[in-house]
């Protein structure tokens, strides 16, 4: 359909190619909404349950609620994790609008204090 489109003309669809192309869609949008919450965000470097340099640099980053509440029960748990998320924030402490870097940067330094 995009591609008639971009061509330039519409092509009419009957009902049953209609039906057939949303139910496909569907199956597709569910797979996907399934993925995401059975797993949360899925972070390009965290394809496996541990925390690497890559991975925590991008549940910072990209990563949302469910990504952080993981990461900062890492952090709770391994002085490890710890010592990773101050390395990775260190490398943006520098940049004033890198406010996630710095939030997760004075986290880990009051675990690791406390």
């Amino acid at each position: 359909m995009l591609a008639s489109l971009s061509a330039g003309k519409a092509k009419n669809f009957s009902e049953a190619e209609r039906a057939l192309r949303r139910g496909r869609m569907e199956a597709i949008n569910a797979r996907r909404t399934a993925a995401v919450i059975n797993t949360g965000m899925r972070h390009r470097h965290l394809n496996h349950s541990r925390f690497t340099l890559a991975a925590i640099d991008d549940v910072i980053d990209r990563g949302q609620r469910q990504s952080w509440a993981s990461l900062l029960a890492a952090v709770d748990a391994s002085p490890e994790i710890r010592s990773r998320v101050l390395r990775v924030c260190e490398a943006h402490l520098s940049d004033d609008f890198a406010q996630r870097y710095h939030f997760w940067h004075n986290y880990a330094s009051r675990q690791a204090n406390a």
